[in-house]
């Protein structure tokens, strides 16, 4: 049975805060750079990695992400951890934002209209037949904005990595003085 005080909301206890949203949001971030920093192999092969993770988060193929940028980072010889992390860029919170600008992208490149024909006609027909177009108009947009972010996450995880690494380098030779 519980006492009395445990009963309280720890918001209420002196000296506890509840963590704010932005404090949590900075919190993962934080612990998902050192993660990503602290990978073993080159700084180069961990943003190859990065590149590649952020290549297939792109792509319209959320649930299995995971499963096709591991082989290929494997395939290409860099880091495997560094695909897995990175195509979390795509996730239940940023899917939509990202996925709906993919989309809108593939669209105008193909000529198709920005609006679904299954919103003005419902029908299991009319959305078997706009599938197929959206998930085109998804994967042109997708190769063509995972491109774009393969190759700036290759050079922002480069820099941040070859960056964090001398800073420990630093202060490491520090400590040893």
């Amino acid at each position: 049975m519980k006492s009395t005080s445990e009963n309280q909301d720890e918001s209420a206890r002196p000296g506890l805060k509840r963590p704010r949203s932005g404090d949590r949001i900075r919190s993962a971030r934080d612990y998902f750079h050192k993660q990503l920093v602290r990978l073993r192999g080159t700084p180069e092969q961990i943003a190859g990695g990065g590149a590649i993770g952020l290549f297939v988060a792109m792509t319209p193929t959320i649930g299995i992400q995971t499963y096709i940028a591991v082989p290929i980072a494997a395939l290409f010889k860099v880091n495997i951890i560094a695909a897995a992390i990175t195509v979390w860029v795509t996730n239940p919170v940023t899917a939509p934002f990202i996925y709906g600008f993919n989309y809108l992208l593939g669209a105008k490149l193909l000529g198709y209209p920005l609006k679904a024909p299954f919103f003005s006609n419902p029908s299991w027909e009319t959305l078997w037949h706009s599938g197929k177009g959206v998930f085109l108009a998804m994967s042109v947009g997708g190769i063509l904005t995972g491109s774009v972010a393969a190759v700036a996450g290759y050079f922002f995880v480069l820099s941040l990595v070859k960056v964090a690494r001398e800073k420990a380098s630093r202060r490491r030779h520090r400590r040893k003085r």
